[in-house]
């Protein structure tokens, strides 16, 4: 049985920088939907819409972007082994 890396791609999504926000409690709920109704408005990154409303300062903000970029780096290199695993299946 190979390896289904639609679904796999569907399975594992870019984490948002206001999920990760909420799950690391830097923000609440409302926090973040007052800031993305303010995005919708304005067209502006959120985390600069969250620092200007005074929720988190812009150490906090890098140090979650960092993390999204962490976790970016890890989905990917799993997929491409994902990816070679399924074309080795592929060949057998």
């Amino acid at each position: 049985m190979g390896i289904d890396l639609e679904k796999w791609r569907q399975f594992v999504n870019h984490p948002k920088l206001g999920e990760m926000l909420l799950q690391h409690k830097k923000i609440t709920i409302q926090h973040l939907d007052k800031a993305m109704a303010t995005q919708e408005k304005n067209n502006l990154p959120l985390g600069e819409i969250l620092i200007e409303m005074g929720v988190i300062n812009k150490d906090e903000l890098v140090e979650v972007l960092e993390l999204q970029s962490n976790i970016d780096k890890i989905l990917g290199e799993c997929f491409n082994h994902f990816k070679e695993l399924s074309k080795d299946e592929e060949t057998k």
